[in-house]
């Protein structure tokens, strides 16, 4: 089997079909789907069952109990048999042709770990966006370094990876949020990566709350450094960097919550980021909302 596409979901049913087509329809035949439900409580254990039986062998689906995407992710790598491995949201689909994109590329560079495209995004209006593909370099620090400052991103279902890369990482299982930048961050650090210009995948675009955005990033800020920069697994150049991303993601903090309008916390949150890395005092952006929170007060 070439690829197995992995499909994480929790109360996903009304938009999980359209991910598990997306895929079947593909021109690549040469792929296995699996469902990993991720405890649901709605109607999704029946949409399943329905495509598992719809899908004559090519759909495989297993149920646990909720413990967030990064377990629902690494149960499903379990469960697979590809040679390379494709996560994909549920409420995203496949562009037509991407598997055999891919196929095509690593015939020719079989030596590629981790290879990626675009993306494009629709929002609730159905607006679309373009995402160009991620600028690596041949250098795995300084990829390592352009997705850690945020220079460049990276999403589920628009790259495959070699499936022996789990023999070494997983996705972070403590943490629901932010789970696939420690993974992603691990990958670029120490496997070789491509990418191509195609756009491979539209990502459906679901409003968050402020409140949500703002609970998901403190529940991770204070550990997700510590995750992330595992000295038994990323080389010695990069450890060098903790510090400046620890205090990057205070800095994220600062930002959600001034533009909740929460400006004692975001004072407060800003001096722990400068604290923790004074360089960043010179990002004339945040220095300008912690100043601004003062005259808001």
């Amino acid at each position: 089997m070439l690829f197995s596409v992995i499909v994480p979901t929790y109360n996903g049913g009304q938009r999980l079909e359209r991910a598990v087509h997306s895929v079947l329809a593909q021109s690549c035949q040469d792929v296995e789907i699996i469902i990993v439900d991720d405890g649901s409580t709605d109607t999704t254990p029946q949409v399943i069952e329905e495509l598992v039986a719809a899908a004559r062998g090519r759909v495989h689906s297993l149920r646990q109990d909720n413990r967030g995407p990064g377990a629902a992710r690494n149960q499903g790598v379990e469960l697979s048999c590809g040679r390379y491995l494709l996560f994909l949201d549920d409420d995203d689909e496949l562009q037509p042709g991407a598997l055999a994109r891919f196929a095509q590329e690593l015939e020719h560079n079989p030596g590629v770990d981790f290879l990626w495209a675009g993306h494009y995004s629709r929002d609730e209006e159905g607006r679309v966006k373009k995402h160009g593909r991620p600028p690596f370099a041949d250098n795995k620090l300084d990829n390592f370094l352009g997705y850690i400052r945020g220079r460049f991103g990276l999403s589920q279902g628009e790259g495959v990876m070699r499936r022996e890369i789990f023999a070494r990482l997983r996705y972070p299982e403590t943490i629901r949020n932010n789970e696939d930048l420690v993974f992603f961050a691990q990958i670029l650090a120490l496997y070789n990566c491509r990418a191509l210009d195609d756009y491979v995948v539209t990502i459906h675009k679901r409003r968050a709350s402020c409140r949500h955005n703002i609970d998901s990033i403190k529940a991770t800020c204070a550990v997700i450094a510590d995750l992330l920069f595992d000295a038994a697994i990323l080389p010695t150049a990069c450890m060098a960097y903790k510090e400046e991303f620890r205090s990057s993601r205070y800095l994220s903090l600062c930002r959600a919550l001034y533009y909740a309008g929460r400006y004692q916390e975001a004072r407060t949150v800003y001096k722990e980021a400068i604290r923790i890395h004074p360089a960043h005092l010179r990002r004339w952006s945040f220095l300008s909302k912690y100043l601004r929170a003062w005259l808001a007060w």
